[in-house]
C-alpha cells in the first residue's frame, strides 16, 4: 500500500510537470507564430543574405523556445504542489512569461542596437559611427 502512495504521487509530480511544459510550449509557439513574419523580414534587412536570416530566425526560435523552459526547469512546483490548483498555474505561466520576457527583452535589445541611428549610413548596420 506504500508504495502505490509514493507511485500516485510521482504520477501526480509527472502529470503536474507535463502540464508545466505543455504550457510552455504552448506559449512560445504562440509567440514565435505572431512574430514570425515580421521578424524575418526584419532580420533580413539587418543580415543582408536570406542564409544569415534563417540561421538567426532558427536560433532565436529556440532561444524562444529554451527560455521558457528553462525558467520551468528551474522555478516550477511540479515537484512543490500535489495538485493543478490555480496557485500552480499561476507560478508556471508566471515562470514561462518571465522567461519569455526575458528572452523577447534580450532579442529586442540587440536589434535595436543593429538598427542605424537616424542620420548614419546604413551601408553598415554594425558600425553605430561611421566616422570612427
Amino acid at each position: 500500500m506504500g508504495n502505490l502512495i509514493v507511485e500516485e504521487k510521482k504520477m501526480g509530480e509527472l502529470s503536474l510537470f507535463v502540464i508545466e511544459v505543455t504550457l510552455s510550449l504552448t506559449v512560445s509557439g504562440f509567440v514565435i507564430f505572431t512574430l514570425s513574419k515580421d521578424l524575418y523580414q526584419l532580420i533580413l534587412e539587418l543580415c543582408g543574405t536570406e542564409a544569415r536570416a534563417k540561421f538567426w530566425i532558427s536560433y532565436l526560435n529556440v532561444m524562444l523556445v529554451i527560455t521558457p523552459l528553462l525558467t520551468v526547469f528551474i522555478f516550477g512546483k511540479s515537484g512543490i504542489v500535489s495538485e493543478a490548483s490555480f496557485i500552480f498555474f499561476k507560478s508556471a505561466l508566471g515562470c514561462i512569461l518571465t522567461g519569455m520576457f526575458l528572452s523577447l527583452g534580450a532579442i529586442g535589445f540587440q536589434i535595436m542596437q543593429s538598427i542605424p541611428k537616424k542620420g548614419l549610413q546604413a551601408d553598415n548596420p554594425w558600425q553605430s559611427n561611421p566616422q570612427e
